[in-house]
């Protein structure tokens, strides 16, 4: 865990056990500045009264560091590792696991950039459920 993402693990009290938080937490909050903006909305949006506060975090720490992301064309996202470009694709962290269940699936690349453009809010793992 960075130094970043332990300041609001801390500042939000969120457990070290919450693995799939800090993971989307380390994939959107890259800079002092994403993190002191991030501890700023949760305080101003008074998150910790929140019941769903680790669903609120993860979709504000998503708007908070979606810019990390731009979008990327196909021949873009080809010329990255699988990875990468399945993480920049759907703005989520790709963990051993998720990049397995790709690797194990009759889709390509291409396939899913598709099912992507034609449902932009599918999240990654939606995508195999129609596949």
């Amino acid at each position: 865990m960075t130094k970043l993402i332990n300041k609001i693990v801390e500042w939000c009290e969120i457990s070290p056990k919450a693995i799939v938080i800090i993971e989307q937490l380390n994939h959107f909050i890259k800079t002092e500045e994403d993190c002191i903006k991030f501890i700023h909305e949760f305080e101003a949006r008074q998150l910790w009264k929140d019941p769903k506060k680790p669903f609120k975090m993860l979709h504000l720490a998503e708007e908070i560091g979606a810019y990390h992301y731009p979008s990327k064309s196909l021949d873009e996202l080809l010329a990255m590792d699988t990875r990468a470009a399945l993480e920049h694709l759907f703005m989520e962290p790709i963990n051993w696991g998720k990049l397995q269940r790709f690797n194990k699936s009759k889709l390509n690349f291409v396939d899913i950039f598709t099912m992507k453009q034609q449902q932009p809010k599918m999240r990654y793992m939606e995508v195999f459920i129609y596949a």
